[in-house]
C-alpha cells in the first residue's frame, strides 16, 4: 500500500503478521463448538477505532525505528515506552484525542493478548479522561434543554393552529417540533434515530409509547428500553396517526417508498441521518449563534441534569446508552433503562415547569 494512502495510523494490512492473526481470532464470531473472540460482539465503529488506535501506536514505533515485527505486544508496550508515546501524542493532539488514543491501545491489547494484565493502560486512560479539558468546550454551544423542549412544543402547537400553512407544511413543522422534543427526552445517536420504525422500535400500548432498540443495533451492544412521557407519547401518536400519513402521500423529487419508518420527509421518503441533521440545524441555534447538531443533544441532556438536578445524574449513562466497566458504582447502578427513562422524563418535566414559572414572573 503506497505511503500516500494512509496517515499516521499503520493500516492493518501492514501490521506484523502475528498481530493480524491475533486480530482475526479476536473478531471470530461464536459458533456451536467454540466461543468467539473478545471483539466478536463489538460494534463496527468500535472495531474501526481500535484498529486505528493500535495502528497509530505501530506507526509511532515505525517512525522511531523501534517496530520489531518478531516481538509480541507484551515486549513492545512497556510503561516506559507508553509514557514516551503519550508525550508525543500530547505534542500533536489536544483534548480527549490523547485519552482516546491510549484507550484504543488498551482495547486493542485486551483483544489481542488475553493472558496479560493491561491494567496500567486502562488506568492511564482513566486519569487522562478525568484531567482533560476538551479542546472544544461544548457548553458554549448548548441551549438549555428546557428551552429546546418549549420550542418544539410551540412548533407543534403552531402547526395544529396555523391555517395559513399548507397541509404538507403543517405536517413537516409538526414533525420538526416533535424531533426536537423527542431528542431532548431520548438523545439517541443519529444512526439509531434515523432507523426508528413503528411496531419495531415504537410500541404503542394504548396512550403510552415505549421505545425498544435491540442490543445489536446500539454502539454499546446493550438493549435500550425507554418509557416515553405522557405528553410526548400523545405527540408521537398524533404524528403517526395524522401528520405522518400526510407526508407518506407526498411525491417529491427525491421520493423513495417508505413502509414503517417513523421519520418521513416532505418527498414522502424515509428521513436518512443527513436529513434529520439538517432539520435540527435548521431550527436550533446555540448561544454562540451556531446551529446545534443532533449529537449535541447527548451533551445537552447530561449538562442540564448535572446542573439543574445533580441528584439525578445516575440516570445519564443509561439514557445515553453508555457501557462502563464500573457497573458496581452508584453512577451506573440503575436496575433497568425503563426506570432510568421514567426518572429522566420526570426531571425534564420539572425543569421545564420551573422555566415556565420564571417566564410568567418576568411578564
Amino acid at each position: 500500500m503506497p505511503r500516500g494512502t494512509w496517515s499516521k495510523c499503520l493500516p492493518i494490512t501492514l501490521w506484523p503478521s502475528a498481530d493480524r492473526a491475533a486480530w482475526e481470532t479476536a473478531i471470530r464470531p461464536d459458533d456451536p463448538f467454540e466461543r468467539g473472540g473478545v471483539a466478536a460482539s463489538w460494534a463496527a465503529a468500535t472495531r474501526r477505532k481500535t484498529i486505528a488506535g493500535y495502528g497509530r501506536f505501530l506507526f509511532w514505533l515505525k517512525e522511531r525505528n523501534e517496530l520489531d515485527e518478531t516481538a509480541g505486544p507484551v515486549a513492545r508496550i512497556t510503561p516506559e515506552r507508553l509514557g514516551a508515546y503519550l508525550e508525543d501524542l500530547k505534542r500533536l493532539n489536544q483534548g480527549h484525542t490523547v485519552q482516546c488514543r491510549i484507550q484504543e491501545l488498551g482495547d486493542a491489547m485486551r483483544a489481542l493478548v488475553l493472558d496479560y494484565d493491561w491494567g496500567f493502560i486502562n488506568r492511564a486512560a482513566g486519569r487522562l479522561r478525568a484531567n482533560t479539558i476538551p479542546a472544544r468546550d461544548k457548553r458554549g454551544c448548548l441551549p438549555p434543554i428546557a428551552e429546546v423542549i418549549a420550542q418544539g412544543y410551540r412548533m407543534m402547537a403552531d402547526a395544529e393552529q396555523n391555517s395559513t400553512l399548507s397541509e404538507i407544511d403543517r405536517s413537516a413543522q409538526y414533525r420538526d417540533g416533535l424531533l426536537l422534543v423527542f431528542l431532548a427526552y431520548h438523545p439517541l445517536r443519529l444512526h439509531n434515530l434515523s432507523s426508528l420504525r413503528i411496531g419495531c422500535h415504537f410500541v404503542f400500548q394504548g396512550e403510552q409509547v415505549v421505545l425498544h432498540i435491540a442490543a445489536q443495533e446500539t454502539k454499546a451492544q446493550r438493549h435500550l428500553q425507554q418509557e416515553v412521557s405522557g405528553r410526548l407519547s400523545f405527540a408521537i401518536i398524533r404524528y403517526a396517526d395524522r401528520y405522518r400519513q400526510v407526508l407518506l402521500r407526498a411525491r417529491g423529487r427525491w421520493h423513495r417508498p417508505a413502509r414503517d419508518e417513523f421519520w418521513i420527509s416532505c418527498d414522502g421518503s424515509p428521513c436518512d441521518a443527513q436529513t434529520l441533521r439538517n432539520i435540527v440545524k435548521k431550527h436550533l441555534v446555540g448561544p454562540n449563534g451556531r446551529p446545534v447538531s443532533p449529537h449535541l443533544f447527548r451533551s445537552m441532556a447530561a449538562t442540564s441534569i448535572s446542573i439543574e438536578a445533580p441528584t439525578e445524574v445516575d440516570v445519564i449513562p443509561v439514557i445515553l446508552g453508555h457501557r462502563s466497566h464500573r457497573t458496581g458504582e452508584q453512577y451506573y447502578n440503575l436496575a433497568t433503562s425503563l426506570g432510568a427513562s421514567r426518572a429522566f422524563s420526570m426531571t425534564l418535566d420539572s425543569i421545564q415547569k420551573n422555566l415556565k414559572l420564571v417566564e410568567q414572573e418576568a411578564k
